[in-house]
């Protein structure tokens, strides 16, 4: 039996709740119990010892998107980005060395990012501009990975809903630079046509960009991956979720925790591929993870 050395943090999107799961036994413990205006991307931030989650407001329309921050027991709450500063956030991105969250904003059709001493957004891209001829959607980001050892960020567009138009993109980026933004001229478009990607997350250990994709089968709702070095063949690893949102990798246990919106977080192996559901809610919408 694997012995894990750390909670799960999980969001639930339709219940507005921040909550842990011990992935030894399974039981779950409620941090936030409700009123988070669609909870989608979470990250433990080690310098504070606090949790941090976007929240994508309760009209996608409008500009009402916001990030919170909590202490591990779910006390401590407060506001990161204030309501109106940013305004539909999706996956969140942390650099722990110079203390800043990075995030995609969807409707708003940027990449941006705060300083968490501050919360100030910084607007890195301006997506609108990107893919002119293409649907609006085409233009929507969704998931972000810092890929702070090789200078570069990777971000995913997920295109129409079921419409496989799916983008999985990326740029370089100077991390020492405070005031860098991202080069739309040096914009590297890794693989087109995809599903409907989503989250993404990176495994040095091995070598593996990952990312999640709730887009029509076969090749959709489904956990992938690329070389990281090579970012030329990527490889649909594990198909058979529903609704596929957030997930981390657990390398040293060759193991993901994966999340979909039908309310399931699965466990999988990454060695067999097998998967088993380790949570089910009739009445939720998982979306993001992380762990602490």
């Amino acid at each position: 039996m694997k012995k894990f050395n750390y909670k799960l943090i999980a969001l639930d999107a339709f219940k507005g709740q921040v909550f842990s799961i011990d992935p030894n036994n399974y039981v779950t413990q409620v941090l936030i119990e409700h009123g988070e205006a669609t909870p989608d991307g979470v990250v433990y931030n080690p310098n504070d010892q606090l949790l941090y989650w976007t929240n994508m407001g309760k009209d996608y329309d409008s500009q009402d998107g916001y990030i919170k921050h909590c202490s591990l027991n779910g006390e401590c709450s407060g506001y990161t980005v204030n309501i109106g500063d940013t305004h539909t956030p999706k996956q969140l991105a942390i650099d722990t060395n110079a203390n800043y969250l990075y995030w995609c904003d969807r409707e708003g059709m940027k990449i941006e990012r705060c300083h968490i001493g501050t919360g100030k957004v910084e607007v890195l891209l301006d997506t609108s501009n990107l893919f002119p001829k293409e649907v609006k959607e085409n233009r929507y980001c969704v998931g972000i990975a810092l890929d702070t050892q090789n200078s570069r960020i990777f971000w995913t567009m997920k295109g129409p809903s079921k419409g496989g138009e799916g983008k999985l993109l990326c740029a370089p980026f100077d991390y020492r630079n405070s005031k860098a933004i991202i080069d739309s001229n040096k914009i590297r478009v890794i693989f087109d046509k995809l599903p409907e990607p989503i989250d993404l997350a990176i495994d040095y250990q091995n070598d593996f960009l990952y990312w999640s994709d709730r887009g029509l089968e076969p090749d959709g709702n489904s956990l992938n991956r690329v070389k990281l070095s090579l970012l030329d063949k990527k490889e649909v690893l594990i198909r058979g979720f529903n609704e596929t949102i957030g997930f981390i990798i657990d390398s040293e246990h060759d193991t993901a925790f994966v999340s979909d919106l039908s309310g399931h977080i699965y466990q999988v192996n990454l060695i067999s591929t097998d998967k088993k559901v380790i949570l089910h809610s009739y009445d939720s919408g998982f979306t993001g993870l992380t762990r602490f």
